[in-house]
């Protein structure tokens, strides 16, 4: 049964693969198949189409598109990372939409009420059968509990994850091809960027995740009255199924029916940013897709945000980071910019700093004569990340989801109130920030944590010293050098010794089969083997000749 799973398996792999090349293939990308050895065998000329009027990167995301969720998904986490794609790229991967085609609702019922054991009349007094959401990995429907409470009830489709897990697992066999056959993108680190996104979308098939994080959410803000958050009904909420509470307020950007509900859109673009500062700075767990279909607006401007399933994360030193370069940004001070900026990459000490200060410096001198709270500061910080990777510097993945939050906020502040000063509603943050860095308490417990670090190493320091000596006396000390650039060469050995492997059985074969042939009872035996293997022996003679490979 295992060997027939593994063989259900790989004749899925080859369908996928196959289907995925025909699709680079239509799109004129049949070089890069060339390149990386992927085409040869599974694409046939007839596939070869170019299509002329679009360029590069419309072509690639038109790519996308058509390979599916897995790829839409991941060109979407692309788009929000220059230090990867070239900004043209990531302006056209900024279009990818996360659509699907429905799944049947008989489909997505059933499936519901597997996940719950029990019939649907057993946990909603009602239910809508009519969806009001579908997207790539899940389907949306609005029903009623028992006990009169509104929900949507969120279902993923029966498929996706099979889907899901053999695209990764190709994506992760051809990202390994590109790097080895292109080592100019050893830098970039394809191959690693692909197993990150798998791991970003593997946690966002399981909805236990959001559901995690909307209780995070509700105890970051429990007694706010600003901030409204849904209730999620643990008790019915699965792997693949997630019941949360219907909110029924207005879009944050529907400016018209706020003003009619009373609500006041200045207070509103005032209370926006400043939930999102609170978010990041003060709980460093920050939404990071804040777009107005994800934010609604309930009675007395009190925000509630909605789809908890991409949220991002920070570590102490990241947000000191933002603290630092916030000031450096409202002070116009390129030096403390560019300390922030090293600060967050990881390079305290940088041979070519003077040069990134000047850069970060030349890029504010485009700002001289704005007063601050005419200036994007979304817009200054995207610029600064261009320059840092330009620099060939890391940032971490979880500072182009900040990017991406405050880029996004501030255009929903903007819209609401024109005038809002987003920059003098981060200060305070900022400078409580700056002032906790320098707390006595704080920097009491790190001088304490690095002489716990220092007492661990001394203490530690004799045991291994012991363990060296004695695995070099015992002739087991063993040094691992790791030589790169070889990687082609081992590979073309490898198909030199498989030709010569095939070779030798073929001779065998011939050999075998003309001494089986002289035997009467079994002559017929030995003809057929003589033949198939004279057959295969003149074809790949053949292929050798017509490569000019011999």
């Amino acid at each position: 049964m295992l060997n027939l799973l593994r063989i259900g398996t790989a004749v899925s792999e080859i369908g996928r693969a196959r289907e995925i090349i025909g699709i680079v293939v239509k799109y004129g990308f049949n070089e890069w198949i060339s390149k990386n050895g992927l085409g040869k065998y599974l694409v046939t000329r007839k596939r070869l189409t170019r299509i002329g009027k679009y360029n590069t990167w419309e072509r690639v995301r038109m790519a996308l598109d058509e390979l599916g969720p897995t790829f839409i998904k991941f060109g979407q986490i692309l788009a929000d990372r220059p230090d990867i794609i070239p900004e043209p790229l990531r302006i056209e991967l900024a279009k990818l939409q996360d659509e699907a085609e429905p799944m049947s609702d008989e489909i997505a019922i059933r499936a519901i009420e597997q996940e719950l054991n029990k019939p649907l009349m057993h946990v909603f007094r009602d239910f809508d059968c009519m969806k009001i959401a579908s997207a790539s990995i899940a389907q949306v429907y609005r029903a009623t509990l028992q006990n009169g409470e509104e929900v949507c009830v969120k279902i993923q489709r029966p498929d996706i994850r099979h889907k899901i897990e053999l695209d990764l697992h190709l994506m992760e066999y051809f990202a390994g091809r590109m790097q080895r056959n292109n080592p100019e993108m050893e830098a970039i680190s394809v191959l690693g960027v692909v197993k990150e996104f798998g791991n970003t979308i593997r946690k966002e098939l399981d909805f236990r995740h959001e559901a995690a994080n909307v209780v995070r959410f509700q105890h970051n803000f429990e007694g706010d009255p600003d901030v409204y958050v849904p209730k999620v009904y643990m008790e019915y909420t699965t792997e693949k199924l997630i019941v949360e509470e219907y909110i029924t307020g207005i879009k944050i950007n529907d400016i018209d029916a706020l003003i009619q509900a009373g609500n006041d859109p200045v207070l509103l673009a005032r209370k926006s940013v400043r939930t999102i500062f609170d978010m990041i700075f003060n709980h460093g767990f920050f939404h990071a897709d804040p777009h107005p279909g994800n934010i609604f607006v309930l009675e007395n401007n009190v925000i509630t945000f909605v789809d908890f399933g991409m949220m991002g994360s920070l570590r102490e030193e990241q947000l000191f980071f933002l603290g630092k370069y916030a000031l450096g940004y409202i002070q116009r001070d390129a030096h403390n910019m560019t300390e922030a900026l090293l600060l967050v990459s990881g390079k305290r000490h940088f041979s070519q700093k003077r040069e990134l200060e000047f850069q970060i410096g030349e890029m504010m001198a485009h700002y001289r004569y704005l007063p601050i709270e005419e200036m994007d500061f979304g817009k200054v910080l995207q610029e600064s990340m261009d320059i840092i990777v330009k620099f060939g510097l890391k940032i971490p993945p979880s500072i182009y989801l900040l990017v991406k939050c405050l880029a996004t906020i501030e255009r929903v502040s903007v819209t609401l109130y024109p005038g809002i000063d987003f920059v003098d509603e981060m200060q305070p943050y900022a400078l409580d920030l700056f002032a906790r860095q320098f707390d006595p308490k704080t920097i009491a417990r790190e001088v304490f944590d690095s002489l716990k670090e220092y007492y661990r190493l001394i203490m530690d320091l004799p045991s291994e010293l012991n363990e060296i000596i004695y695995k070099i006396k015992e002739g087991r000390f063993k040094t691992l050098i790791e030589i790169k650039g070889f990687e082609p060469l081992v590979e073309e050995i490898e198909h030199t010794t498989n030709r010569i492997s095939i070779a030798i059985v073929l001779a065998a074969l011939i050999i075998g089969g003309s001494i089986i042939s002289q035997w009467e009872e079994i002559r017929w035996i030995g003809t057929t083997i003589f033949v198939l293997a004279g057959v295969v022996g003149f074809f790949l003679l053949f292929k050798l000749f017509r490569r000019g490979k011999y």
